[in-house]
């Protein structure tokens, strides 16, 4: 039988440069669907249009690149038929992020909705009496593609039928890291927790293995809201009883658990308060004693902010009121307090950047991120003034 590959994509852009922040896949055999799949991707730039797709740099901090999830959609994708709603532009923007990792794909002669029905998404939705609930996310896109591809293929043309299946032409064997749905890194989390909500939902990288590695996804699971029931203490207990794991090495497990969650937090140089709560939480909740770190251990502390301390600002900066800061006014609040603004980010001639967005993935906090510059957020800075 047949399958095709309905596929979306969000991107950062139109161009030859802009990348795919989100992919979804709907196999459909027959007239059922019969398998999705869907993952944010890290574009390694910065995202100007999230205003269209909602997908911020924040969200996508921690998801894989493409080329790291290049060989799971590979082996989803190889032999089946691509369809998309605007193939020519899912298409155009898969084949450009395979060539720039130089894995050879050819995505074969699939089938345009678009081209089939004359009608955008929202329009062709409303004509086939298809409810799209989350418009511009990969998943509920191709969702409703696959919908609209079951009522419209049968009464296409032989020639709009002429459909040749995708051939991957690379390995497809290398292991993929976990995914990252939208969903689970719902819009809804403050900033500053999502790092951390990210290794609590298992998507740090375990070095435990056999037994210790499926405690450790049970644990993943159970301390998705920082708290541990009864109820849930005596399955993890019991799970524990089962694979095997003597409490000793339970302990060790939730020891090396919380360090995945303080390393998260120390990811961008700077541990906020809210940060510090959470992990104190982890801690507690687990079982464990948590040594919270002097302040001259905090980069980007009180103590951090003396005199003589040379601070770059970026991005629309946006103060605890909402209102815009311009970058003249936020250089006026460092100057105050005694420390250099400067223009560009160096190794010498810059020690703190403070960012409008510090997940953006634009020149400068990249430069600083690679130069071990410690960047904060706009909020941050007004606090540590």
């Amino acid at each position: 039988m047949e399958r095709f590959a309905v596929i979306d994509t969000e991107t950062t852009g139109f161009g030859k440069k802009d990348r795919v922040v989100e992919i979804a896949v709907v196999l459909v055999e027959g007239s059922e669907i019969v398998q999705e799949w869907e993952t944010l991707i890290n574009p390694e730039r910065d995202i100007a249009n999230s205003n269209i797709h909602g997908i911020t740099p924040e969200l996508v901090s921690l998801a894989p690149t493409f080329e790291e999830i290049s060989s799971e959609l590979s082996r989803l994708i190889n032999g089946t038929f691509i369809v998309a709603h605007n193939l020519s532009f899912d298409q155009r923007m898969l084949e450009q992020e395979f060539s720039r990792i130089k894995k050879e794909i050819d995505l074969g002669s699939g089938f345009c909705t678009l081209q089939a029905t004359k009608l955008k998404l929202e329009m062709a939705c409303q004509e086939y009496g298809i409810t799209n609930v989350s418009a511009h996310r990969a998943l509920t896109d191709a969702r409703a593609t696959a919908l609209i591809f079951l009522k419209v293929f049968q009464e296409a043309t032989a020639n709009q039928r002429g459909l040749t299946p995708i051939s991957v032409l690379h390995d497809t064997q290398a292991k993929s890291p976990q995914l990252v749905s939208r969903a689970a890194m719902s819009a809804d989390h403050k900033p500053g927790q999502q790092n951390l909500r990210r290794i609590i939902h298992g998507l740090g990288q375990s070095k435990e293995t056999g037994p210790e590695l499926s405690y450790w996804d049970a644990l993943s699971s159970v301390m998705s809201d920082f708290e541990i029931t009864a109820d849930e203490l005596n399955y993890l207990n019991g799970w524990a009883q089962t694979l095997g794991i003597a409490a000793n090495k339970q302990n060790e497990i939730h020891d090396a658990f919380l360090n995945q969650i303080i390393a998260a937090a120390k990811r961008d140089s700077y541990v906020s308060v809210t940060e510090q709560a959470l992990i104190e939480k982890a801690a507690s909740t687990l079982g464990l004693v948590y040594n919270q770190p002097t302040e001259s251990d905090v980069t980007g502390s009180q103590m951090a902010l003396k005199p003589g301390l040379k601070v770059c600002f970026t991005g629309t900066a946006i103060g605890k009121n909402g209102e815009e800061l311009s970058r003249e006014t936020l250089e006026s609040f460092a100057i105050k307090a005694g420390l250099v603004p400067v223009s560009s980010v160096t190794k010498k001639t810059c020690d703190l950047l403070v960012a409008a967005d510090k997940s953006s993935m634009s020149g400068k906090t990249k430069k600083a991120r690679d130069y071990g510059i410690t960047v904060i957020s706009v909020i941050e800075f007004l606090d540590l003034l």
